[in-house]
This record gives structure tokens, sequence and C-alpha cells, in this order.
């Protein structure tokens, strides 16, 4: 699959200005680590993704659901206490900026990170899935060699609001904080043992363990090992992973639906056993899961 991203076509930004569309803009109060971005700021943006990833939002007042998804990304970008930055990019007022990041579609989430561009979905994602989203995207800038700042503590008032996590999820998020997936495993795997049907423990489980399986591979060298060997289940596994982490949830599980067709039973078991763990990866209110599932069954069953 090629990536339509990856480069920022700042050529774009260098043609005539044509008249912007009506719209009001985005509204709400914006995050403590979030930056309106215009086409004057946008190369700025690009050198200070250098030294901390920065989610893009293109979206519009225009977009059903659109202000619940951006206060939703606000709160958790928050939440990181500065390691991660929020640039909010209204099409409606920025249409040049929206096209050299070629978007087309509303709302369009980007990550920029290492002056690069990742596409990570267009579409509203539900609030379940923000910290999962946040803490991959922060587990890619350690793996690109980022140092990023601890989350600021949070204030008496907040701490005293919200319910203690339970220790070992507690465990796990710290283990995630410091990088050690190993043992972010560990404690998930520990409350399933007391708590099985924990659904926070289940879909971080299958966070982190996407985390841990891609943690130290080439993606191109894995895309081109796929592409030659379409027969090895392992590296067709691989791929789906990265397309997972990479927000291309659709190429996922349709490139692991595939595999079924006319697979053997240990195969059968392998792609079953990856998909029903990238399900978990995206939530149980994620649109493609349904789909995905009733399309598991048929081939299966």
């Amino acid at each position: 699959m090629t990536d339509p991203y990856g480069i920022i076509d700042l050529a774009a930004l260098k043609q005539p200005a044509g008249g912007a569309a009506g719209g009001s803009g985005t509204g709400g109060t914006p995050s403590a680590h979030e930056i309106a971005v215009t086409e004057q700021g946008l190369e700025q943006l690009i050198g200070d993704s250098q030294q901390i990833p920065t989610l893009l939002l293109v979206t519009s007042a225009r977009v059903p659901e659109g202000e619940k998804f951006l206060a939703s990304l606000r709160r958790g970008v928050d939440a990181k206490g500065g390691s991660v930055r929020l640039g909010v990019v209204d099409a409606d007022t920025e249409q040049r900026v929206a096209g050299a990041l070629r978007v087309q579609k509303l709302p369009t989430l980007l990550l920029l990170i290492m002056g690069q561009l990742q596409p990570i979905v267009e579409a509203v994602l539900p609030d379940s899935e923000i910290d999962t989203l946040l803490t991959q995207v922060l587990e890619v800038a350690r793996q690109q060699g980022m140092e990023l700042p601890e989350a600021e503590a949070e204030s008496e008032e907040g701490a005293e609001a919200e319910e203690p996590l339970p220790p070992l999820i507690a465990e796990a998020y710290e283990a995630i904080e410091r990088g050690d997936l190993d043992a972010a495993v560990a404690a998930y795997q520990k409350q399933l043992q007391e708590t099985p049907a924990d659904a926070e423990a289940k879909a971080g489980l299958a966070a982190v363990s996407l985390m841990r399986r891609t943690r130290e591979t080439d993606p191109t060298a894995a895309r081109d090992a796929a592409a030659q060997r379409p027969d090895d289940l392992d590296a067709q596994l691989l791929v789906a992973d990265l397309d997972m982490l990479g927000g291309h949830v659709e190429d996922a599980f349709a490139r692991l639906l595939d595999l079924l067709r006319g697979a053997d039973q240990e195969t059968k078991d392998a792609v079953r056993a990856r998909l029903l763990e990238l399900f978990e990866v995206a939530g149980p209110e994620d649109p493609r899961v349904g789909p995905a599932r009733k399309r598991l069954a048929n081939l299966l069953y």
C-alpha cells in the first residue's frame, strides 16, 4: 500500500491563495498544549516535530461530532503533560494548509513526527480509544529516540475527583510511561487472572502487545518481506500489526481476513487469535469491528 502522506506538500502553499469558504471554525477551550495551525506557522510546526510528536486534527465546525472529538483529544493531550502536542487545522479558514496535508475527508487525524506525516484515521474516534492512541504515539516517539517530558502531576482537586485505578492497571500505566512494555504486559495479564472480564485490562493488554511486537521492526523491510512472501504467515501478521499501529485499521483487518481463504487449521487459529487482539485494540465501538467480526465468522464457519 502506498502511503499518500509521508512528505508535506509545501509546494501547495506557494500557489495563489483562493477565497476561503465560510465557517465558524473550531470552538471550545483550547488545550494547554495546543496550537492553531496556520499557513505561516506550518514550517515551524514541522521543525518542532523533531522534538515533540504532534497530533494534527484537520476539522471544521461543520463536522458532526467534531467538537466532541476535539474536546476528547484536548483532554487526552493535557493528561500527557506536554509530551505530545495537538495541532488543529480549521479546514474552512486554512484551506491551503489542508491541501498541503493532502486531506481528502473531514475530520482527518494525522501524526507529525520527525518532520514526517503518518495518517491515523479519517473519522471521529470514540472517547474510549483516545488514551490508547496517545500511548501508541508516545511509544512511536520513544522508538525514534525522542526524549519526552514527564507528564505533569494532576492537581489535588482533579485527583480527588477521579476514582483511583486498580493497582495492577496503575502498575501497567507506569510501566508504559517508562517504556517497559514487558512489565506492562505482565501487569495486565495478572489483572486478567484476577478479573477475567476486565475490559480495560483486555484492551490494554492487546494494545501493549501490539506495541511490543512492532517495537524493533523496520517497517519498510517488513512490508517488502510480506510482499515477496505472500504465504509467510508471520510476515503477514507483522504487516497487519504495522497497519494497525499506523491507524490503517481496515487494511489490517482485510489483510488477515484474506489469509483465511483455503487456510489450514493452524493458520486459521493464528489469524483468528491475532484478529481478536486487534479488535480489542480498535475497541468495540469502532464501526469497522462489527463487519470484520461477521466476515471472520463466515470464513471460519
